[in-house]
């Protein structure tokens, strides 16, 4: 019987330091896997630590079944102020996809009556990095070449409550902008910088 006992206590104590080695074993392995030395973050941010780092956003991005993404820049009383429409395909925007999104960002009862369509014909215009680029102590001047990404060519038109900028090519736009003039939307821009 006494040997019974001895052999029972000899192999809870083997049990014991089993479990408590597999038990180590798990924790030094949770602790390397959370160890940022390891490259793997131990959080990722949320939205509302990036708030509190940054403030409020200024504007929200939405893609649309058109192919479409629109940045939409929002008063504080949730009103749109701008949007920025873009084509997700290197083709641009045609008439056929942006006419139902500017009929449900900017009805025409929204607009008001059309005033004034201008053609926006200008050239822009980019600074070169220089070819030494530790510095330019040689006194030349920059060089600038064309730019031919810039928005600087299509048409804009104005209505009394909204102005709707196309630039580029009729039925092949780079992007759209629309800008609406409401009280709430003055200094929206500043805000952004």
């Amino acid at each position: 019987m006494w040997k019974f006992h001895q052999l029972q206590r000899k192999l809870l104590r083997m049990r014991l330091i089993s479990f408590g080695m597999a038990a180590f074993i798990v924790f030094l392995a949770a602790e390397q896997s959370s160890s940022p030395k390891f490259g793997t973050p131990a959080k990722i941010q949320k939205r509302d630590t990036v708030e509190k780092l940054y403030g409020n956003p200024v504007s929200e991005v939405y893609r649309v079944p058109q192919n479409l993404t629109i940045t939409a820049s929002f008063a504080s009383t949730g009103n749109l102020c701008q949007a920025h429409i873009e084509s997700d395909d290197e083709f641009g925007i045609t008439d056929m996809q942006l006419n139902g999104v500017l009929d449900e960002l900017a009805p025409e009862e929204v607009r008001g009556k059309h005033k004034l369509s201008t053609f926006l014909d200008g050239t822009c215009l980019k600074l070169l990095p220089p070819e030494n680029s530790t510095s330019n102590s040689s006194g030349k001047p920059a060089e600038v070449a064309v730019d031919p990404c810039a928005e600087c060519s299509g048409v804009s038109d104005d209505y009394e409550r909204a102005t709707i900028t196309k630039y580029g090519n009729t039925n092949q736009y780079t992007s759209v902008r629309i800008a609406f003039r409401q009280p709430e939307c003055k200094g929206l821009d500043k805000k952004r910088q």
